[in-house]
Parts: structure tokens; sequence; C-alpha cells
């Protein structure tokens, strides 16, 4: 009985050991768990600690961007208002910058005094207008015959006249001219009689886009004298319309590129491709070649209060220099012009400006003419 009770106790305390182990072990498991569950409470404070600085370091990059967007908003600002201030000094000297009377008399004398080449039957200079659909080329015809044409009073000074509107001009996405139309500019001679100018332009179709508009061929056919007045441009030229032998006097002596100033950013690539076949079939054929940028003023506002202070504007320039670098011609090759379009009256410094436009043509043309008999003669 003894033997039996010790080896109860024995298997008993065996018992408690493995009871005591069970416990140990999960005293452990419990110790490791709660371990865990702290790493985890860890982990959570690190990522909002983290997600914290992440939201702090976004504010500041947000902020930045802003302070960088409004640093840019300045310049700009900044920059559109220094555009806006003229120059100090004009950016093209010209022969007469006076903008008054005397020196707008004096253009108008020395334009009804230039003639032909001597010894020839040349009575006028041609010049071809060539231009983008609505760049006012009819426009341009019409402002150079109303400068032109202002008369003086009793009193010695000028006299405010209406608006030439011998050219049609209009607004139309289309071209409104389809034939070759020929116009003669009229002045007035001291006497005060009308009196037809050297020099008459040629109208024709718009440049348009693609396949549309005047083909360079026909334009080749014309610069070369051989399209008559009055020709259908829109389709095939008829043989009534050409002639056999065109001579000096039905060349063209003068290319006219228009391009509307506020527009220009806007023309179609094709544009450009066709301006530049003709601009180097003239080049070859050695036919002067000038560029004018109608409706200047509408690209700045001190022009369109006072057109004298043209070449002054850093937005003309700026236009210009534009021009310049997309068309391929010289800076000095291109003319800024305000066309007469809701004025009924003239006006003394739209007249101004564009006598010196006008000045121009008539050298370039003489000077063209005057290579081709050089040419002819037997050196």
């Amino acid at each position: 009985h003894f033997y039996k009770r010790i080896k109860r106790k024995t298997m008993g305390a065996e018992n408690s050991k493995a009871q005591l182990a069970q416990l140990a072990s999960a005293n452990s498991r419990a110790s490791n768990a709660e371990q865990q569950v702290r790493a985890f409470q860890n982990g959570e404070e690190n990522s909002r600690e983290q997600l914290a600085s992440a939201n702090s370091r976004a504010s500041n990059a947000e902020q930045q961007v802003r302070a960088f967007q409004n640093l840019e908003i300045e310049k700009k600002k900044y920059q559109e208002a220094k555009m806006k201030e003229l120059l100090s000094e004009p950016w093209r000297k010209t022969a007469k910058s006076g903008w008054n009377e005397e020196e707008l008399l004096q253009f108008r004398k020395e334009i009804m005094a230039y003639e032909g080449p001597e010894s020839t039957d040349i009575k006028f200079f041609n010049v071809l207008l060539l231009g983008q659909v609505s760049a006012g080329k009819s426009s341009i015809i019409n402002t150079i015959e109303s400068a032109i044409k202002g008369g003086v009073g009793e009193d010695g000074k000028l006299t405010r006249e209406l608006v030439t509107s011998k050219a049609v001009a209009g607004t139309d996405k289309k071209s409104l001219t389809k034939q070759l139309r020929c116009y003669k500019i009229r002045g007035k001679s001291e006497d005060g009689k009308e009196k037809l100018i050297n020099v008459q332009f040629w109208d024709t179709m718009g440049l348009e886009v693609e396949e549309e508009g005047l083909a360079i061929d026909k334009i080749c056919r014309i610069m070369d004298g051989e399209v008559k007045p009055k020709a259908e441009l829109d389709g095939d030229l008829d043989e009534g319309a050409l002639r056999d032998t065109p001579e000096i006097k039905h060349k063209m002596h003068c290319v006219l590129f228009a391009f509307h100033a506020e527009k220009f950013e806007l023309l179609d690539e094709s544009i450009f491709e066709k301006l530049s076949e003709i601009r180097n079939a003239a080049m070859r054929k050695e036919i002067p070649c000038l560029v004018v940028c109608t409706a200047i003023d509408k690209v700045c506002e001190h022009v369109e209060k006072d057109t004298s202070k043209v070449f002054r504007s850093r937005n003309i320039q700026k236009k210009l220099t534009n021009v310049s670098e997309k068309s391929g011609f010289p800076l000095n090759m291109i003319h800024p012009l305000r066309n007469y379009v809701d004025q009924t009256m003239t006006d003394l410094k739209i007249d101004f400006l564009t006598m010196l436009l006008f000045k121009k043509i008539i050298k370039v043309s003489k000077d063209y003419c005057q290579r081709l008999l050089d040419d002819e003669d037997d050196c």
C-alpha cells in the first residue's frame, strides 16, 4: 500500500511538471504575441509618422509649385507690360521721320515725279500682289491711292479726302478676287488735277491651303507677263488669256506679299511652302520681293491710337521679326502698314506710313526694269 501511494504521488508530481511545462509554453506564446502586438503598434506609429512626414513634404512641394506659378504669372505680366512700353529710339530709321504735313507733301511730289526708264515704252511699273485670303491685298491698293490722292487747300495745308474704294475688299474666308485685275493709281498734281502714277497693281486670288487658291505655275506665268488682264484664274487658263511674246513692259517688276499681322501665326504650313516656292521662283527671275504686314494697329495699342509710333513699338518689331524668321525674307524687306478699313476720311499719319512703302516699291521696280534693259544692251 505504501509503495502504491508513493507511486501515485510520483505520477502526480510528473503530471504537475508537465502542466508546469505547458503553462510555461503558454506563457512564452503569450509573451511572443504581446511582443508582436507591441511591434505592430510601433509599426503603426511609425507609419503614421511617415504618412505625416509625406503629407508635410507634399504640402511643401505644393506651396513651391504655387510660388513658381505665381512667379511665372508675375514674369509674364512684367514682360507684357514691358512689351507695351515704347522704345526710346525707333527700331527702324527712315529718310523722313517727322510725320508731318511738310514731309508728306514732299513724299507726294517725289512719287508724282517718278518716271520709267528713259528711252523705253515702259509706262508703268507692274506690282504683283500675293498673300493669304483676307490679308488686305485689295485694301492695300485703296490705301495707297487714298494716301497719294490727298489735296492741298488754299491755305497750303493738306485737306482730308474721302478714302478710295477702287478695289473690292472683304473679309470672306475664300478669295473674292477671281480674275487678274489691274489697278492704276491716280494722284493729284500741284495744280489739283488728277494724274496717273507710273505704278499699277495686279491683284490676284489669295494663297490658300494645299491645292486651293492660285497655283504656282499660274503665278510664274503672271510674273513672266504671259497672262493678260482680266484672265480668269479660277481654273485652266484659256489660250485667249495668254500673250505669245511678252515684253519687259508686261512682266512683273516687283512682287508684294501681304500678310495680316494679327492672323500670321494661324497660317497653315502649306501656305509657307507655297510662299517659299514663289519666292524662289521670283529670285531665279531676279524679281524684287517685298513683304507688307497689314493691320499693325491690331497688335499694338499705341499704334492704334497714333500710327506714328509704329517704329517705336516693341510688339510690332517682334511681329515683323517673327514674319522674317517664318517667311525667310530679310527684315529690311518687310514693311508695316495700316490699311484704311473703317475710316472714311484720310489720316496724315496713315498716309505717311503708306508713302514709306510706296516709295520703296517704286524704287525696287525702277531698279529692276533698268537691270532688264541693261541686260538687253549689247555689251
